[in-house]
């Protein structure tokens, strides 16, 4: 069973939709007993990056979701991507002060120290993506060789239906990039064997079904 994590952003029902047209099993759940009992995970998002933030932390869901990550492969989505890297910079930036308090109290302090997790960039197709009129918001990714993306889609270059006015500036170190586009925007992250973010919509694709069931 894949879990879809619930914590209030997103349009979960419609990524269930998706997999259930791949034949998939899918849950969406904040229990964490449900998240425990998964095969896979996915970690989805749209919105506002801050608000994001702030209502994953207020589930209280983080730590499960890293004690499990580390067991089961998981996939952020979009914004689930940002949010991925977000979480790596924190705990290394963490690290380095020794920072002992909550991340997110972290998080808002780098914040007011203006660091810049993501940045605006125009032409990344501002909308909303559906099987209908997917086919404009696709654009070629360029897929890092040797990394796992390359390995689980046998390819160099996929198309990748993106819609978002942020990109990550730059990745976490704990994070290795795994695809780009033409003007070097990060289109997916992964870490080591089990985490991968892709920040185009392979759900919205039915055109390209057999590119989301093998990230998964």
């Amino acid at each position: 069973m894949i879990c879809i994590i619930d914590y209030g952003v997103g349009n979960l029902f419609s990524l269930k939709s998706s997999l259930a047209h791949l034949g998939l099993d899918a849950a969406v759940s904040a229990d964490p007993a449900d998240i425990r009992a998964a095969d896979r995970l996915i970690l989805p998002g749209v919105g506002a990056f801050g608000d994001a933030m702030a209502k994953l932390e207020a589930t209280g869901l983080v730590p499960v979701i890293k004690e499990e990550a580390e067991k089961k492969p998981l996939l952020g989505i979009c914004l689930g991507m940002q949010m991925m890297n977000t979480y790596f910079l924190v705990a290394e930036e963490a690290e380095r002060r020794g920072w002992d308090g909550p991340l997110l109290a972290l998080f808002e302090q780098m914040k007011k120290e203006r660091y810049m997790f993501t940045e605006p960039v125009d032409g990344h197709w501002d909308g909303h993506i559906t099987r209908d009129n997917v086919d404009r918001f696709k654009h070629p990714v360029h897929v890092t060789p040797g990394s796992r993306l390359e390995r689980l889609t046998g390819k160099q270059t996929i198309l990748g239906a993106s819609m978002h006015n942020y990109r990550i500036t730059h990745p976490a170190r704990s994070l290795t990039v795994a695809a780009r586009t033409d003007d070097g925007t990060i289109e997916a992250l992964e870490y080591g064997e089990q985490m991968l973010g892709v920040q185009f919509h392979p759900e919205a694709d039915d055109q390209n079904d057999e590119l989301f069931r093998a990230i998964l």
